[in-house]
Formats: C-alpha cells, structure tokens, sequence
C-alpha cells in the first residue's frame, strides 16, 4: 500500500485517523524494535493525538545520533499525516464559516 497516497487521498479527519491506525498496525514487531520504545506511537483517536506524536518523532529524530531508515519513514509519515489533519481540520472550519455567513447573509436579505 502507498500510506503517503492514502494520507492525500484522505477525505475526512475520521478516515485519516483510520489510515495512520493501519499504518501502525501493519508492521510486525520486529519492525518496531528499530524505534526507540518513546517514539513508538500507539494508536490515535484524535487530530490532537496525532500531532502530539508528530511533535514526539520530529524530536526523537532531532535527538537521535544515528537515525536508521525506519525511523525516518515513521517521522515522514506523520508529518504528512498531521499536515494532511491540518488540511482537513481547515477545510472543515472554512465550510462551518461558510455555512454561518450563508446564515447571515439570508437573515439580511
């Protein structure tokens, strides 16, 4: 599966949630013992959550000595994944403003 096309392709906050929970989810433990135990993240219920984790893993790269390749592609897809939420999130708060400016301009007229 291409995980960064499925982020962009990601319609709601909810779906998106959806794809970063079966990313985490498709990998075999062994995978995760490349990833120091603190930027493991688990799974997440919301846009909040995965910002948090966005944060943890930009850190852990920041700090780390010798990155390896895995731990990279984990920090890559969750600074799309958030960048993607903040898309969404925006989106979502536009179309509101829209709808309530649609509101006023009737209650006008």
């Amino acid at each position: 599966m291409n995980w960064l096309k499925a982020l962009f392709d990601a319609t709601s906050l909810d779906r998106l949630l959806a794809i970063v929970n079966e990313y985490l989810l498709a990998f075999p433990e062994e995978h995760w013992s490349w990833i120091p135990r603190e930027a493991r993240p688990r799974l997440v219920a919301s846009a909040a959550e995965l910002h948090e984790w966005h944060r943890r893993l930009s850190e852990a790269m920041a700090e780390a000595t010798s990155p390896n390749i895995r731990l990279q592609d984990l920090c890559v897809f969750f600074v799309r994944a958030s960048a993607r939420a903040l898309e969404l999130e925006e989106r979502g708060a536009r179309s509101c403003n829209d709808g309530d400016q649609d509101g006023d301009s009737r209650q006008a007229g």
